[in-house]
């Protein structure tokens, strides 16, 4: 489990140390262009007090207290089956917590949650989003192939 845990630090780690580099040195909804061809990916300061594309914005305080209370079960729940989830479920877990505590840290000491990815063609944009955001992402779908390979050796 050591190496999980590791790269879910590093993965915390990671995010918080772009968002503070962003936080400090580029101006809220400010872009800097990284590969100009028709605006494909910038970079960007953005604040999101909502969810997942921006959802239920002014909602900080209950997504705070939503996200940590997941945090705490997923981890002893995590705990609790250690011995009995396979690797590639301790990794995709791993995932999610680095990035719900990337994405709390900000919540709880910045007010709200600092995207800067932003990808897209012309006006045709994804939402931005981050490390964080990418980390539960990435875990959520390691969780649905593990489901797809369990499944599929039954």
């Amino acid at each position: 489990m050591k190496k999980p845990i590791f790269l879910a630090f590093l993965i915390y780690i990671l995010d918080q140390l772009s968002k503070f580099a962003i936080s400090h040195f580029l101006r809220y909804d400010s872009s800097i262009p990284i590969i100009k061809s028709f605006a494909f990916f910038n970079i960007v300061k953005v604040q999101n007090t909502g969810i997942a594309f921006s959802l239920l914005q002014n909602k900080n305080f209950i997504f705070m207290v939503l996200v940590f209370c997941f945090l705490i079960v997923l981890i002893i729940w995590l705990y609790k089956n250690r011995l009995k989830i396979s690797s590639l479920q301790k990794y995709a877990f791993c995932f999610v917590i680095a990035g719900g505590f990337g994405n709390l840290t900000d919540r709880l000491f910045r007010g709200a949650v600092i995207d800067f990815l932003d990808f897209g063609i012309n006006a045709l944009r994804w939402p931005s989003f981050n490390i964080a955001d990418s980390a539960v992402c990435i875990g959520a779908f390691l969780i649905v192939l593990d489901i797809y390979i369990s499944s599929r050796r039954k």
